[in-house]
């Protein structure tokens, strides 16, 4: 079987597994409770800031990440603002200082970006007005690809206000070298991420080597422009060219920042934290937390951690 086919096939019967009908099965599963966890921070926003301390004590930085249903109306979005704003609040006494900054991760679906976008940009300014007031920044994910050029606008509106506003790039769309030039020349910050499977060939890369080389024409671009980028990969082949490519673009262990998900390999995390570098963790927690599971099992890597901790060999 093809690594394409065993992609797709991967992707059918975690999505046949993940069906909500099946959702109390799961919920109640003492296996899935380990993965639970080991990669959510917990349902409120004070388990997790109490993880963010935690990780800080261990020389890495945190970027929250509550886990809310997909906003389809007012009354969603100003439960995300409320949501993210108090994240903020909670986070910054425990973990900022210096010119270390938390972070808030957001998904474009919780400012409801496809739905109203003119509603999305106020609930972004009013966001990024708090973390602005208490030093964290704000981190867009990229979300679909049909909603690219909707991102992409939105942060052309909020960012100019808003510097330290930071945009996911997808690096196996093929559109993502030419997006990455723009957001460069702009000067917006970057998280840079390789990308899941399950788009299909039209739109993005789908040979695995193909989407490590639109990886590292991105990067290469990024860090050539002299942007703030950011490396979301647990991928060894990426993480070695990140800080190939960071040494020719003549920047220190600390001009490009590495993220990765709570949980997954925790001792890369640490060697990657103790050589200096920026190490930064994605924090979920919330109601949506096995959606996030879903989520993570969808990559390959994630799923072969998510066997490791259900099986006892993580």
């Amino acid at each position: 079987m093809s690594a394409l086919s065993a992609d797709r096939l991967r992707t059918r019967v975690l999505d046949a597994l993940f069906e909500p009908e099946r959702r109390d099965l799961l919920t109640r599963s003492t296996v899935l409770a380990a993965a639970r966890s080991r990669f959510v921070a917990g349902e409120t926003v004070d388990e997790a800031v109490a993880t963010a301390a935690w990780l800080r004590r261990t020389n890495r930085l945190a970027a929250l990440h509550p886990l809310l249903p997909e906003a389809t109306d007012t009354a969603g979005v100003e439960a995300c603002v409320e949501e993210a704003v108090t994240a903020i609040e909670r986070v910054a006494p425990v973990t900022s200082g210096g010119d270390y900054h938390s972070e808030i991760y957001l998904a474009p679906e919780h400012l409801a970006l496809g739905t109203d976008p003119e509603q999305a940009a106020d609930a972004l300014h009013r966001i990024c007005v708090a973390g602005d007031e208490h030093r964290v920044d704000v981190t867009l994910r990229s979300g679909p690809h049909a909603d690219t050029d909707a991102l992409l606008d939105l942060v052309r509106r909020v960012r100019p206000d808003h510097p330290r506003l930071t945009t996911s790039l997808v690096a196996r769309r093929h559109r993502s070298e030419a997006d990455a030039l723009t957001l460069a020349a702009d000067g917006a910050r970057v998280r840079l991420v390789r990308g899941g499977t399950g788009e299909p060939r039209a739109i993005a890369w789908q040979d695995q080597h193909e989407v490590d080389l639109a990886f590292a024409r991105c990067l290469a671009t990024l860090l050539g422009s002299g942007v703030h980028a950011v490396v979301a990969t647990h991928e060894p082949l990426l993480l070695d060219l990140a800080d190939g490519l960071a040494d020719q673009s003549g920047r220190g262990p600390e001009g490009l920042e590495y993220q990765f998900f709570l949980g997954a390999d925790p001792d890369l995390q640490l060697r990657t934290a103790d050589a200096g570098h920026r190490v930064r963790v994605l924090v979920p927690y919330g109601p949506m937390w096995l959606e996030h599971l879903h989520d993570l099992a969808r990559r390959p890597s994630g799923l072969r951690r998510l066997v490791e901790t259900l099986t006892g060999r993580a």
